[in-house]
């Protein structure tokens, strides 16, 4: 069987439920690129590991088709690897499970975001029509004391903490009397899957969202790869970095301390 027919089953299998590659994307939180590169056997487009495997897991999972058998298949007519090395469903790694784990989990709370803030919004404008409707103002409740009624006094402001601004980045101190280790900072502005190995160890292998940080500390040097660049932000040493690519593009770079002026604004 030609090697083309991998792309070609998967492509018919979408086609034959009527889903498009974006509402594949959607779910899954893929890029809709790397879907389409699955499509066309292009494996050049994929990140390689245990991410590429987890795209057809998805893939295969969101048209039906059996996950482990296509899995399966993509390592041996792509990476060459024997099908004895293909995990059983008991036996899917940690990191791959956690992949997983965060595209479902994105999907629950989009859902039941998308689902409270309605019922909120009616609540709270039946609530205040009320209100209105039975003449109770919206002031503070009045005490009865004795033959006087009085308004309870309000509650006294928490104390406001000054945080130096030295301490607010983790490891700053270090960072400034040991010039050898930079300080990297992911802030991704939308949903998207992120591994990142320093100094030859992999620190981080999940789905981040909009609104998460998260520091690292390198001597030597940060491999980081995105599932989409668009959605993609950090700083080095506190400076700002420039956009690694476009929105649904897959990106890996290489970060030392040599080469980090290439990636700041």
């Amino acid at each position: 069987m030609p090697m083309a027919d991998f792309g070609s089953k998967l492509r018919e299998a979408r086609e034959r439920r009527g889903i498009s590659l974006r509402q594949i994307a959607d779910s899954t939180k893929i890029a809709a690129s790397a879907l389409e590169a699955l499509e066309r056997n292009d494996v050049s487009k994929l990140p390689g590991g245990i991410f590429s495997r987890a795209f057809v897991r998805s893939y295969a999972t969101a048209v039906g088709l059996d996950p482990e058998l296509m899995v399966k298949e993509f390592l041996e007519r792509f990476q060459a690897e024997p099908a004895a090395a293909v995990p059983k469903p008991a036996a899917i790694t940690e990191e791959e499970s956690n992949f997983e784990s965060q595209q479902r989990m994105a999907a629950v709370v989009l859902t039941i975001v998308l689902i409270s803030l309605p019922i909120a919004a009616a609540i709270l404008y039946f609530s205040l029509r009320a209100r209105r409707v039975e003449g109770i103002p919206a002031a503070a409740p009045v005490i009865q004391e004795g033959a006087r009624a009085t308004v309870p006094p309000a509650p006294a402001p928490e104390p406001v903490v000054s945080v130096p601004a030295s301490a607010a980045a983790t490891g700053a101190s270090d960072s400034a009397t040991s010039p050898q280790v930079m300080i990297v900072e992911l802030h991704p502005t939308g949903v998207c899957w992120i591994s990142v190995t320093v100094d030859g160890a992999r620190v981080l292998a999940r789905v981040m969202q909009p609104g998460e940080k998260t520091t690292l500390r390198v001597s030597q040097a940060a491999v980081i790869e995105v599932g989409d660049a668009g959605a993609f932000a950090f700083s080095i040493d506190g400076k700002p970095a420039r956009p690694l690519g476009g929105s649904g593009e897959v990106k890996t770079v290489r970060i030392t301390r040599e080469t980090a002026g290439q990636f700041l604004r």
